[in-house]
């Protein structure tokens, strides 16, 4: 069922938890990922990305998705994740997008705000919200790589979320996206300080890798949205890579794909579990 991302935020934020929020990359994954929130019984927000959708193509994907909110009985968030174009955002908006996000972080505070206010503008005129990024999350995201852009300044958080008014906040306090080379260092003092002086709900990027005990402590101390995507990458590749090497001389797409699934439905159950969510739908 379609869900209102703000809502489903500020629920988690008094309920001391975070909502998963979980890229799909093709058909399988997105049903793993649908299959484990209904199971938990657990809100969900899907998300897509513009790699994705050259992959896919952004008919399949607006469709995969909106099949999605559309049958399943869980709250689920449909969320474009990581807009780089405006255009691209603006057509998730046009198609049933709950949500969208652009990311401005590397580009000058001034022009992050100028570009942000113009998604904001226009998403919130046809109800569909907003997040944003302030402080830049590095690493390998969508097809782009780039290099960590130091912690989120907590006055140039409070400053973005009023000149904004995004919904959703994502701030850098010491994640990366893509696969660590070793253990990543969360600044759980700068969370504190950001939510006690910023009311926009915020989001922690780059989780996968990521302790799950870390992710428990930046739940605690504010996080209410937090964004996996390379772990379900790779239980899925695992899994096809598993199956095929069982089954030399299968050819089956259903079988294989079976098998996808499965793991990754598992390893969302995984975060789900972490982040407090089951039994919050």
């Amino acid at each position: 069922m379609k869900a209102n991302l703000k809502e489903q935020l500020i629920k988690a934020k008094q309920g001391k938890y975070a909502i998963p929020a979980f890229n799909f990359d093709d058909l399988e994954m997105a049903k793993g990922i649908i299959q484990a929130a209904e199971e938990e019984k657990s809100p969900v927000i899907l998300m897509s990305t513009e790699s994705a959708a050259k992959y896919m193509g952004l008919e399949y994907v607006f469709a995969i998705g909106q099949a999605a909110v559309e049958h399943s009985t869980v709250p689920v968030i449909l969320h474009w994740d990581h807009g780089f174009n405006i255009e691209l955002i603006k057509k998730a908006v046009d198609n049933g997008y709950t949500s969208v996000m652009l990311d401005a972080s590397k580009e000058p505070f001034e022009d992050n705000v100028k570009h942000t206010q113009e998604v904001v503008a226009y998403a919130h005129a046809k109800g569909v919200q907003v997040e944003s990024e302030i402080g830049h999350v590095g690493g390998k995201e969508d097809d782009r790589v780039s290099k960590n852009g130091g912690y989120t300044s907590v006055e140039e958080a409070i400053k973005f979320a009023e000149l904004t008014k995004v919904d959703a906040l994502a701030i850098a306090v010491g994640t990366a996206h893509g696969v660590y080379n070793g253990k990543p260092e969360l600044q759980f003092d700068l969370i504190k300080e950001i939510n006690a002086k910023v009311d926009t709900p915020l989001v922690l990027h780059g989780s996968s890798g990521v302790d799950l005990e870390d992710l428990q402590k930046a739940i605690s101390l504010g996080i209410t949205k937090i964004n996996i995507g390379t772990d379900l990458k790779i239980a899925n590749a695992d899994a096809f890579r598993t199956w095929l090497n069982n089954n030399p001389d299968g050819y089956d797409a259903r079988k294989f794909g079976q098998a996808g699934i499965d793991a990754v439905k598992k390893e969302a159950i995984k975060k789900i579990r972490a982040f407090g969510s089951n039994n919050k739908a």
